[in-house]
């Protein structure tokens, strides 16, 4: 799970009116309907099995006629509904309660308002044990019409997925943006089975130890349950292969395919947009997808466009599958994706050219593949080299600033990473190429230590020489043969490494070349191997890139049903005061071989009488002659000022890792009033395992 810059520069930050009910009126900001229902909001708790008592806020529509009853709509976070994301859960709340379901929010044991403590890691046996429990007490609720769906955006994505495959009678259906299937190599910790170290760690850890709403007492208990409970970067830190632990709760390790139906909705700028093909590839009941080129959020916002309401289909999915109405939503091609039509690199699009085109299933029809391979002189042409050939490459640890963070986001030219990688292009193309889908690569490499990591980045390259990032993927060559049974390269022996580049789509323009891209570093992206030296990539039968080619079309050729993004209704008990959105920065010197990554934000916001303040900094570095002394350092500090009381938890943690160790600290400060309440330190040694 990653938590989204582009949900916090949505949402703000949320907010939520303490006491038990907030009545609304159903006046919106969205085009007037006839239909809609008046609701409530309203603060409850569930208990489950073990007593813990879950805290949920009803958005419920009011009854129109006596004995009315409502489907349920469940979603489930630890993102602290009470203070946070009220803002951004009033927006969906209000939407699906207006128009005649009950939306159920409920914040994950031992975060938020709910009690006990925080579980042992994200996506628990136990958080998804209580969403069994959670469905069926939904359903036997007098106002439910004994019908439950779940949904959600990353957390509750990944969530609702896993819960579906327990297959809780009362779950009827769900809706999964930017969710998982495989939590080693399709989330946020490992990317691609490589270690990734994300702010969102830090930001969770911190947020997970401020005390439970609406009350925010300091007592034993708190310090029990939160304060005093260890952070869990150091697990994900331990858990550096693949196994049990990743794949506990992972749909894709199942014995059975999902069976419950799945409206699953992807960015082209996102992380985890492999889920969905995933999914959709397996599942024996009925799945629709959406893939759009926005980055980690909802269709009617992500960034850049263009952009959609996506509720008006999710109402007929809902409609379809909790109260029996024929939408015809499955009469409708199952399959949309926005095709990009290739554009300059750029950092700040608001809409990306292209077209959507609809499909009834993935790949397409008149789909191929085509194979490219690396040639001497820097070619990438069809036939593959009469003999092999190889071509070294000095590791820079510090190269890739400019694929960004993660697998998503917009970027600039690849052009300063490209510098430290091997390239190989195409001749300009004559026609225009259209792919859809996920680009399959293989290397034959060799290396002089045991450990390095490969990365591949399928690029466009203009006539006037600026190159647009397409797609890429990182690759552990420690999991060549078995992810479960890591091997260390063999030093000077050649061996033969396979990946599957992010899902995607493009159009290669005629006179443009199509890039591919191979580095041993992509900096802050993936944490740097240890050992300075080289690496060969060797040209032959067994290195080459291929293409999943689909037929061009051209805007308009194909119809998609969709709507207009409506304004969303805003919460009526809070407001954003001031902030910054995130500020990335990149810096890399070229003649010392040190890189810089750094990310700031603040925002602040009140809630009546009450203020708000929340900051965060994070950095980190490497210098190329040193590539195993990399480090993290981060700072992440809220201070809530409720009804005259001021509570300030700051947290700081820092990685240094070297040849053989993780370095790795974390401390957490609470103070209230200005007065030093609780100062907690944890550090441990964790040695590196193939990462």
């Amino acid at each position: 799970m990653r938590l989204s810059l582009a949900v916090l520069k949505r949402w703000g930050i949320c907010l939520f009116l303490l006491g038990g009910l907030w009545g609304c009126s159903g006046q919106s900001a969205v085009s007037p309907e006839t239909a809609y229902y008046p609701f409530s909001m309203e603060q409850d708790t569930l208990e489950m099995r073990d007593g813990v008592r879950l805290a949920v806020t009803y958005y419920r529509p009011a009854a129109r006629t006596p004995g009315e009853t409502f489907p349920v709509i469940l979603e489930m976070l630890p993102y602290r509904k009470d203070d946070f994301f009220a803002l951004g859960d009033y927006e969906y709340g209000s939407y699906f309660a207006k128009r005649g379901y009950v939306l159920a929010r409920v914040d994950v044991r031992g975060t938020g308002a709910s009690s006990g403590p925080i579980p042992v890691s994200e996506y628990s046996s136990a958080e998804i044990a209580d969403a069994e429990e959670l469905i069926d007490q939904l359903s036997r609720k007098s106002w439910s019409n004994g019908k439950v769906g779940m949904y959600g955006l990353s957390w509750s994505a990944f969530n609702s997925l896993m819960t579906a495959h327990r297959k809780p009678p009362a779950l009827k259906a769900i809706i999964a943006a930017h969710g998982s299937t495989d939590l080693f190599y399709n989330d946020v910790h490992y990317i691609d089975g490589a270690l990734h170290i994300d702010s969102y760690a830090h930001q969770i850890d911190t947020d997970n130890a401020m005390p439970q709403s609406p009350d925010y007492r300091i007592d034993e208990a708190y310090f029990k349950n939160r304060f005093d409970r260890e952070p869990w970067i150091f697990t994900w830190l331990r858990e550096q292969q693949d196994g049990e632990f990743w794949r506990k709760e992972s749909v894709a390790f199942k014995d059975q395919p999902l069976e419950i139906p799945a409206y699953l909705i992807g960015g082209l700028l996102d992380g985890y947009r492999d889920f969905a093909l995933d999914v959709s590839n397996t599942s024996k009941a009925p799945v629709i997808v959406e893939m759009g080129p926005w980055n980690h959020a909802w269709p009617e916002y992500g960034t850049p466009g263009p952009n959609y309401e996506w509720r008006q289909k999710a109402l007929r999915w809902w409609d379809y599958w909790l109260k029996g109405i024929d939408t015809g939503i499955l009469d409708e091609p199952a399959r949309m994706a926005f095709m990009r039509t290739g554009h300059a690199p750029a950092t700040d699009l608001e809409t990306v050219p292209g077209y959507w085109r609809c499909d009834p299933q993935w790949p397409v029809e008149g789909s191929t593949r085509e194979r490219l391979h690396p040639q001497s002189g820097q070619q990438l042409v069809s036939a593959s080299p009469a003999q092999e050939l190889a071509q070294t490459l000095q590791y820079r640890a510090g190269a890739g600033l400019a694929a960004g963070g993660w697998w998503g986001e917009q970027t600039g030219d690849m052009s300063p990473d490209d510098a430290h990688s091997l390239v190989y292009d195409s001749p300009p193309l004559t026609e225009a190429m259209e792919i859809m889908g996920m680009p399959q690569v293989r290397l034959k490499v060799a290396a002089d230590a045991p450990f390095y990591q490969w990365t591949v980045r399928l690029e466009d390259v203009a006539p006037d020489g600026k190159v647009s990032l397409v797609s890429g993927a990182a690759i552990n060559p420690a999991q060549r043969f078995s992810r479960l049974e890591p091997q260390a390269l063999v030093p000077g022996k050649a061996t033969t490494l396979n990946a599957s580049i992010h899902f995607t789509t493009w159009r290669f323009k005629p006179g443009h070349r199509i890039r591919l891209a191979v580095s041993n570093a992509q900096f802050p992206m993936i944490w740097p191997s240890p050992t300075a030296g080289t690496t060969r990539l060797l040209m032959g039968t067994d290195t080459w890139v291929e293409l999943p080619v689909v037929p061009v079309r051209e805007q308009g050729t194909q119809a998609c049903v969709m709507s207009e993004p409506q304004a969303s209704d805003q919460a009526p008990f809070g407001q954003r005061l001031e902030g910054t959105d995130p500020v990335f920065n990149s810096v890399r010197n070229e003649a010392t071989g040190d890189s810089t990554f750094t990310v700031d934000s603040n925002v602040s916001w009140s809630l009546y009488d009450n203020l708000y303040r929340s900051q965060e900094s994070y950095r980190w570095d490497v210098n190329d002659a040193a590539p195993a002394k990399a480090s993290y350092k981060g700072e992440r500090r809220n201070v809530f000022t409720i009804k005259g009381r001021e509570i300030d938890l700051a947290t700081t943690a820092r990685i240094q890792s070297d040849e053989s160790y993780f370095h790795v600290t974390f401390t957490k400060v609470l103070k209230e009033n200005g007065i030093l309440v609780r100062e907690r330190t944890w550090t441990e040694r964790i040695p590196r395992r193939f990462q």
